[in-house]
């Protein structure tokens, strides 16, 4: 096996390290020499003796002994075509691109199929957590019908020091930010957009569909104030960034939202960067994953064992059928924080100073909204 790593950041140089540290035991696993051929970045680095760097990646394309390319410089241009050159030419793909697979997924498998290449990405989804083989593989025997979990260490690490140490969101946002959490686009973790890349790669292939990726409504956590966490806690709750799939009886929900998880929930009490998921299903029931989504040897393990993956012979598929219908997840319970009494059905009432807050009974979105017209108020979802 001869490998070309496109993209040496902290991804990309832990792949490279494990690689050559764990070498010989990875050669014993596979029964085959394991060699990291190339690295390719703009920037010239100093790699192991034996690797060729090059800034050039059809260097790596055009070698016809690279048999795995790595991508992992991320986005969705440049990104694309050299994965989609790379199933071209026959080569097995590992990618630990979130973006690239929710916009695009469609296209590059049926690259993939077409030119009998293998292309695996659970780096992609939970950092270092397995959740994306366990699924597709292990579950097998089962049909899933719902997936709810954090899936953005960064939201998940400001929702923490809000609550634990007392703190606004900017505050807490300016923390995260100076120890590296946040993204260089912070869009993507505020506004739910990471996490929704997430949900769409679980859920395509959970459900085995193909979908829009822009027809996920993500809230991020830009809105959750100091005040909510605070009377969230004191009625029971814990605010998470929840990002969460299921089928429906017209199509299949799928969303990003602030939610509100009773205390005693083990999803309530993830906390800090880590990410949790959630897997209903018919047989087995309930599993639950959970790890660092992110860092260095985190990501880079779950790269590590793509690559090793690929050595095997796969039942992978994704042969999956196109459906428009896709809706966010609107029957809930809700948390709403007014400053008056409000003529609403509510399972539990609260009022300290001016605010009233009310955890509501289930009740479709729109109709909660008709009875608040006019309403100038905060809310969220709650889960169960």
């Amino acid at each position: 096996m001869k490998i070309g790593v496109i993209g040496l950041g902290t991804v990309g140089f832990g792949v490279v390290d494990i690689l050559t540290q764990q070498k010989e035991r990875l050669e014993k696993l596979i029964q085959e020499e394991v060699v990291v051929k190339y690295g390719c970045a703009l920037n010239e680095v100093t790699l192991p003796d034996g690797i060729i760097y090059t800034q050039d990646f059809h260097d790596v394309l055009n070698d016809d002994e690279v048999d795995v390319v790595v991508e992992l410089i991320g986005g969705t241009t440049i990104a694309k075509t050299i994965i989609l050159e790379a199933l071209k030419k026959g080569k097995n793909v590992v990618t630990a691109n979130k973006a690239l697979i929710a916009h695009d997924g469609q296209e590059i498998f049926e690259m993939a199929m077409k030119y009998q290449s293998k292309i695996y990405y659970e780096a992609a989804v939970g950092g270092g957590i397995p959740v994306v083989v366990p699924a597709k593989e292990d579950l097998v025997a089962n049909e899933i019908e719902k997936i709810e979990g954090i899936l953005n260490g960064t939201t998940n690490f400001i929702l923490t020091l809000m609550e634990t140490d007392n703190l606004d969101f900017e505050e807490a946002l300016t923390i995260a930010d100076g120890l590296g959490y946040v993204e260089a686009d912070a869009s993507l973790d505020l506004d739910g957009k990471d996490a929704a890349h997430k949900i769409c790669i679980l859920a395509m292939n959970a459900f085995e569909i193909f979908f829009d990726f822009h027809k996920i409504q993500c809230t991020g956590i830009r809105g959750v104030t100091k005040k909510d966490i605070d009377y969230a806690k004191k009625l029971g709750y814990r605010i998470k960034l929840i990002a969460q799939a299921k089928k429906l009886e017209n199509g299949y929900g799928i969303d990003v939202s602030p939610t509100l998880i009773g205390i005693k929930d083990m999803v309530a009490n993830v906390n800090q960067a880590y990410n949790v998921v959630e897997i209903t299903c018919n047989y087995l029931e309930n599993v639950i994953f959970y790890g660092k989504g992110a860092g260095r040897y985190v990501t880079a393990s779950a790269v590590v064992s793509d690559i090793m993956k690929t050595h095997q012979p796969t039942m992978w598929q994704h042969q999956y059928q196109y459906v428009e219908d896709i809706f966010p997840i609107t029957y809930s319970k809700y948390y709403i924080r007014c400053d008056h009494p409000l003529d609403i059905d509510y399972e539990m009432y609260y009022s300290q100073d001016h605010d009233h807050i009310y955890i509501t009974n289930p009740i479709e979105l729109n109709d909660l909204k008709h009875q608040l017209q006019n309403e100038s108020y905060n809310l969220l979802k709650v889960r169960g």
